[in-house]
Order: structure tokens, then C-alpha cells, then sequence
């Protein structure tokens, strides 16, 4: 079963995000292993533009967690490292909203917008 290893998350806030103050981890059912988020990874949480906050809701305590998962998943070295792509990054990131306790309207609502964006840039694949 999908969960975070690690239940402390310990940031600081740097300029426009947020700086992770030790390793963060989450075992993931879809790529069946843990994924570790290294101290002193930069997070923004969620990079949503103003005019969607009303429908997307920015990164808080509740999602949070998935958040920087997500972030850090969407580096191409660390898809590299686990051996994934953009939409499995974004598929991890859903079943993280769900251990996060996200009712699943809250989990489409803030993956669909991250596949959206992708598809745009011409990254879905």
C-alpha cells in the first residue's frame, strides 16, 4: 500500500518556495519502490497561476505532501534515475493526493490541469 515513510515534512521558506530541511520519503504501489526527496530540494508546492487558484487549489497542509513529490518526479534526472516519464511522474502524483486523504473530485481537479500543461508543452506522452 501507497504511503509516506517519512511523517515529519520539515521546510524553511526560501525566496518564492520552500527548501526541504532532511530527506523525504514515499513508497509508491505504482512504481513499486521508495522515492526519495533529498535535503535542500527546492519545492514551489504548486505552480498554479492566479487566474486557476479559484478551481486548483494551491499546495496546502493536506496536499502538501504529494506536492513535492510531484516537483521532485518532474526533474528529467530523477525520471532518469527511477526509470519513469512525465505521465508516470503525474500518475504518482494522483495516488499520492489519494493517500493524502484528497476526496478524488480534489484529485482530478489538481491532476487534470498538471496533464493539461504537459500536453500544451508537448510533453504528454
Amino acid at each position: 500500500m501507497s504511503h509516506f515513510v517519512d511523517q515529519n515534512l520539515l521546510m524553511e521558506p526560501v525566496d518564492k518556495g520552500w527548501r526541504l530541511l532532511s530527506s523525504f520519503r514515499y513508497y509508491s504501489d505504482t512504481l513499486n519502490q521508495t522515492i526519495t526527496v533529498p535535503h535542500g530540494f527546492f519545492t514551489d508546492l504548486a505552480s498554479v497561476p492566479r487566474l486557476m487558484r479559484w478551481l486548483v487549489p494551491v499546495a496546502n497542509a493536506k496536499n502538501r505532501k504529494a506536492a513535492i513529490v510531484h516537483d521532485y518526479l518532474c526533474c528529467e534526472a530523477v525520471q532518469n534515475m527511477y526509470g519513469i516519464d512525465q505521465r508516470m511522474a503525474d500518475k504518482i502524483f494522483r495516488e499520492a493526493l489519494a493517500v493524502c486523504d484528497v476526496h478524488p473530485v480534489g484529485q482530478w481537479v489538481m491532476w487534470t490541469p498538471v496533464r493539461a500543461y504537459q500536453w500544451a508543452r508537448g510533453l504528454f506522452k
